[in-house]
């Protein structure tokens, strides 16, 4: 054992307990003292008998630099000897911070232009691909826009991920459909992402301990559980002998990485056929850290010594058949079960016979990743969140069947809202579930369609709706000659340059107004500003335009507001969720509500006799 006062503290930047804990263990059991810091405010305050202090440092995604003040502060009061890295946000920190951190202490990932490609899972795969290893078919796209000109390559299922690690809040999805894909990437808002071809088979990680480009410790593991059900981390895995070609191609990958310390090579093996498929790597140390520990190979310990000049004493062998087991895990794959969400992959395993198999997995021959007689606190920690989280899903999940599919369609559009456009759109809710839904259209007052000379329609993608209002628009006043008036439309969520929806572009031809000429326009200040009226298309539109442009309310409007019966002053559906006959039914009510404004444009002039009468 090293002596602790001739040594000075590792900082683990990084609080998710089964990374950092067993870490802190590791180090703390050969008398190196151990500090934990957190940045992310999800994370908990760890309280261990391995960690001698917890930091809390400012939110680095809300105040970067606030937060690179207090880390390098921290480093210089501290004096820490080591920093590393436990999860992908905060190894993109460290390598964002390297030149600054490291004539402090020493940097536990290597320089910034390994991690880059290491990080960036699309140069990951390219580099695989030279290298020879099998990886799926996959394609990043940065916005819903790029969606139609990949989909003839798209081979379904598709996971998403994020594109870059650590920088995300997601984990992945899987999609059976190119409508379910479509309808979650306009809905969420996720930034650059990779789909992925989804690989069946069961995962298998390669860790391994790299060292002027010669593996120096390996170790083998192979899920057995997952969380979720459908394919995540792992929460059962099992100690397996290192395959030699998955060795060999981990190795090869990694040196042509030029990558430097700890990392974990994951892949999936089909069990019929023994092909395997690179996933992914995780250059830095991962969830199921703490089994290789129980089996013998110490990586935290050894990658210590290295960083130290010391020749670490490698096992030659170390305990094959160990399984090691995450309960926090375990429950999240439970509630994962029960409460499944639409569009996964494969049919919904039996709800008892997965809490069988969660019973066997409570085995006391299984290793508890967290668990220590001398310091269980961090286990029993974990485990309360864990409860807490699963009991919170069950009641969420009771109240969500319970509830109307109409009201849970405005919890879905609220929640999306930003927080200053909530009240607004609640209270439209709220008059149109009493049938006051004709105030919610209220007529224009001061700027009015007779003396307006500008009409901008709001839609969410410009795709659909409020295209084709101004088409119709400009349309009617034509065939009638009204001239003078500009009507315009934008989306406020809209990908610049996109052409209309598939459906409306088929259902614009059979009406003989066509939007084949048609590119989206993302709405701005400045068309808001040089409209005389504008129209939103549901509440969702009109709540955040009135959040967006407060001083601009008086000229916002519900284009419902010209329909007829009970329509009037209600929202009129986006079609983009539904289908080609949704589409000319929303058509249907988008004319009505123009022919309606254009006579009452025309009602000041000398051409009203020419517009044909109400319906």
């Amino acid at each position: 054992m090293i002596k602790a006062s001739q040594c000075r503290a590792v900082l683990i930047l990084g609080a998710s307990p089964r990374i950092s804990v067993p870490i802190a263990r590791s180090l703390h059991r050969h008398g190196i003292p151990v500090d934990i810091a957190s940045f992310q405010p999800e994370e908990p305050d760890i309280r261990s008998r391995a960690v001698r202090q917890f930091h809390r440092l400012p939110t680095r995604r809300q105040n970067p630099d606030a937060f690179t003040a207090a880390l390098l502060a921290l480093a210089r009061d501290e004096q820490f000897d080591l920093i590393l890295s436990a999860g992908d946000p905060s190894l993109r920190a460290l390598a964002d911070l390297y030149d600054e951190l490291s004539p402090l202490l020493h940097v536990g990932c290597p320089p910034p232009r390994s991690v880059a490609r290491v990080l960036n899972k699309s140069l990951t795969l390219e580099t695989a691909e030279r290298c020879g290893i099998r990886v799926p078919f996959t394609r990043t796209i940065a916005s819903v826009g790029e969606l139609d000109s990949i989909a003839p390559q798209l081979r379904f299922p598709v996971v998403v991920k994020p594109e870059k690690k650590g920088a995300s809040a997601f984990r992945i999805f899987y999609f059976n459909t190119l409508p379910e894909l479509s309808s979650a990437l306009k809905s969420r808002d996720w930034g650059s992402v990779l789909l992925q071809e989804y690989c069946p088979g069961v995962g298998v990680g390669v860790e391994l301990l790299m060292h002027k480009g010669e593996c120096v410790a390996k170790f083998q593991h192979r899920r057995l559980r997952e969380a979720p059900a459908t394919g995540g981390v792992a929460v059962v895995a099992i100690s397996e002998d290192p395959d030699p070609e998955l060795v060999r191609s981990s190795v090869e990958l990694l040196r042509a990485l030029e990558w430097e310390g700890v990392a974990m090579v994951e892949f999936r093996v089909e069990r019929e056929t023994g092909i395997s498929t690179l996933m992914e790597v995780n250059g830095r140390f991962w969830g199921s850290v703490s089994l290789p520990i129980m089996a013998g190979v110490d990586f935290p310990l050894y990658y210590w010594q290295l960083l130290h000049g010391e020749n670490p004493l490698v096992p030659d062998r170390y305990t094959v058949g160990l399984r090691w087991r995450w309960s926090p895990g375990c429950l999240e794959r439970i509630q994962s079960v029960m409460f499944r969400n639409a569009g996964t992959l494969a049919p919904k395993p039996s709800t008892v016979t997965e809490l069988l198999r969660a019973s066997a997995d409570v085995s006391p021959f299984i290793r508890e990743a967290l668990w220590s007689w001398s310091d269980p606190f961090p286990f029993f920690a974990e485990t309360g969140t864990a409860l807490t989280a699963l009991l919170a899903g069950v009641l969420k999940a009771v109240s969500r069947r319970l509830m109307p599919e109409r009201v849970k369609s405005y919890a879905g559009s609220f929640s999306r809202l930003a927080p200053e456009a909530r009240p607004a759109y609640a209270r439209l809710c709220l008059r149109d579930a009493l049938g006051l839904g004709a105030a919610n259209g209220r007529r224009p007052s001061g700027n009015t369609p007779q003396n307006a000379k500008s009409f901008l329609f709001v839609c969410f993608g410009n795709l659909m709706r409020s295209p084709m209002a101004e088409v119709m628009l400009r349309h009617t006043l034509a065939e009638h000659r009204v001239d003078g008036v500009i009507a315009r439309s934008a989306g406020l969520h809209a990908v610049p340059g996109r052409e209309a929806h598939p459906w409306a572009l088929a259902v614009s031809r059979e009406l003989g107004i066509p939007l084949d000429r048609h590119r989206a326009q993302l709405l701005t200040p400045e068309l808001v500003s040089s409209s005389d009226l504008i129209f939103a298309m549901d509440f969702e539109n009109l709540a955040e335009l009135e959040a967006r442009y407060p001083t601009a309310r008086n000229k916002i409007f519900l284009l419902s507001r010209y329909a007829e019966g009970r329509q009037r002053g209600r929202e009129i559906p986006d079609p983009y969720f539904g289908d080609i006959e949704t589409t000319r039914r929303c058509y249907s009510v988008l004319g009505e509500c123009i022919d309606n404004l254009a006579r009452e444009i025309a009602s000041s002039s000398h051409l009203e006799e020419s517009l044909p009468p109400s319906p």
